[in-house]
């Protein structure tokens, strides 16, 4: 018991004496209070100059059942798929593990004030005319798992402007932790959205935006002439444990890429919680 105590103790001296090692207190306030931020130019230029060729890099891979997760929306014009997403491709990565693992996961420690971890990661390709993400709040997917903190951050591959689809999101939008009324496919029901108070939040390769699961946030179809892409990195404070191995088991199982999908199986429970507002079919 006495070992339990000390233990207890030691954490919570550790936890409270957490010193930020890149976001300035005005910063990790602003986050607080609104739920998210946006960190202009904070990337090094390795990393800000690399995002594109890492992006077509994943883009170019084949589709491989097991490894790399790719999943795409319908092109109703064309009448052919549309590449929307990829996950799971940090293992096979080095250098975009090195730069999650690395000074993002520093950077969400920061807004924690305790160690982060990465939950999951994905970058989202949105083609000119491709579709945009329904309003909704991230929290729901990830009930299941028992995390109730956790925070995801938006690195643009390329311009996010009203024209390419770039964000639009709820400041005090976290405030209170609940989840919000939802229509079927896991958006924001359509009155609820219509009453909260909408932000554009354009930004730029080299910026970083940074909100809370329970912040709502939605985007529009891609207008302009080039695919609009964005890298998302996921963390949660790792004294709530470390679930990504966990995680992607769990969706290649219930909402697997479509080179694993068994064509006799309904996969539309885990639809519900792993294709939350997207266009993804």
């Amino acid at each position: 018991m006495v070992s339990r105590i000390i233990t207890k103790r030691a954490i919570h001296a550790k936890a409270s004496t957490y010193s930020p090692k890149y976001l300035t207190a005005s910063q990790i306030d602003s986050y607080n209070t609104n739920g998210f931020i946006i960190a202009r130019q904070v990337l090094p230029p390795n990393i800000t100059n690399n995002l594109q060729r890492w992006a077509k890099e994943l883009e170019d891979l084949p589709e491989t059942p097991g490894k790399w997760m790719k999943y795409f929306e319908e092109d109703k014009a064309k009448k052919s798929r549309l590449l929307c997403r990829i996950e799971n491709f940090l293992p096979y990565f080095p250098e975009l593990k090195e730069v999650a693992l690395g000074l993002i996961t520093d950077i969400s420690s920061d807004l924690f004030s305790e160690q982060a971890v990465i939950y999951k990661e994905k970058i989202n390709f949105k083609f000119p005319k491709g579709n945009g993400f329904n309003a909704h709040q991230d929290q729901p997917a990830f009930v299941s798992f028992g995390i109730s903190k956790l925070l995801t951050v938006l690195m643009p591959i390329d311009p996010n402007t009203r024209l390419s689809g770039g964000l639009d999101i709820v400041p005090q939008g976290h405030i209170p932790r609940v989840i919000l009324p939802q229509n079927s496919d896991g958006a924001i029901r359509t009155d609820v959205e219509a009453k909260l108070n909408w932000a554009p939040v354009d930004a730029e390769p080299g910026d970083l935006v940074i909100f809370d699961s329970y912040t709502p946030h939605r985007s529009d179809i891609n207008l302009s002439n080039f695919c609009r892409r964005n890298l998302y990195l996921t963390y949660n404070p790792l004294s709530l444990g470390s679930l990504r191995d966990q995680y992607y088991e769990e969706k290649r199982r219930s909402f697997p890429p479509e080179c694993e999908r068994d064509p006799n199986k309904d996969y539309s429970a885990g639809a519900k919680v792993f294709n939350v507002a997207n266009p993804i079919k």
